[in-house]
């Protein structure tokens, strides 16, 4: 597959969503080290070097597929780091380890029609050797005290999406697979919206994606950040 690699970046997902119209295939932007990435709602995500930091393109997506691109990516991705450690999901789009985030997905899309252009932003905190005292975070280095090889676990990660994506249609069986791995599942937290705070327990995703707890259903995009509390 085409890929775009550079040593220092602003964001890959800037760079693969600047040059997709140039291009007629799928392509991988990956960069060492990220300078302005950014997650949901363009909150800053830190990449320094030793971290997997990278943008998926993927083309021809049916429109209607693109909002349950999400869910099947943090299952590939929790899949794929099964392997080192007991990743979990934390919905909507988190992958962690006891709780500390250790990876994060960003999907954004560009529409012609009903045919979507995808950019599936990963970041994976792989070889990081230690992160802000604010951050509630962990990495695989920190975790398993070995290095891991970031090449290795790109192929892994795209592959994995494949395979899911072929499965994006069998939606009792993906949410069956996110409840669970759910790493909230009937427990308390904190799930802070736009212009309010609610403290709630988790029960389970539903079959359209909704966060389902004791006070209510709610949809990804109308919480900013979930946290267990």
């Amino acid at each position: 597959m085409l890929t775009f690699r550079a040593p220092k970046i602003t964001s890959t997902q800037d760079f693969a969503e600047a040059v997709h119209n140039m291009l007629f295939s799928d392509f991988i932007v990956i960069a060492d080290e990220q300078t302005k990435a950014r997650g949901r709602y363009r909150r800053e995500w830190y990449s320094p070097i030793g971290g997997l930091w990278f943008t998926y393109a993927k083309k021809g997506i049916p429109t209607e597929k693109v909002p349950s691109l999400s869910i099947i990516t943090s299952l590939a991705v929790r899949k794929v780091l099964s392997n080192y450690v007991d990743s979990r999901i934390r919905w909507p789009n988190d992958i962690t380890v006891s709780d500390r985030k250790i990876s994060g997905i960003l999907i954004e899309a560009e529409a012609l029609g009903n045919i979507s252009t995808v950019f599936i932003g990963i970041g994976i905190n792989s070889n990081v050797k230690e992160f802000p005292q604010e951050l509630y975070a962990t990495s695989l280095l920190l975790e398993t005290g070995k290095n891991v090889n970031n090449d290795e676990i790109l192929d892994r990660v795209i592959k994995s999406i494949e395979e899911y994506y072929r499965e994006i249609d069998n939606t009792e069986k993906i949410i069956s697979e996110v409840n669970e791995f759910l790493s909230m599942k009937e427990r308390k937290i904190r799930l802070i919206e736009k212009d309010s705070e609610k403290k709630c327990v988790a029960l389970f995703v539903d079959r359209y994606g909704r966060l389902v707890t004791d006070c209510g259903i709610f949809e990804a995009e109308d919480v900013l950040r979930v946290e267990v509390i």
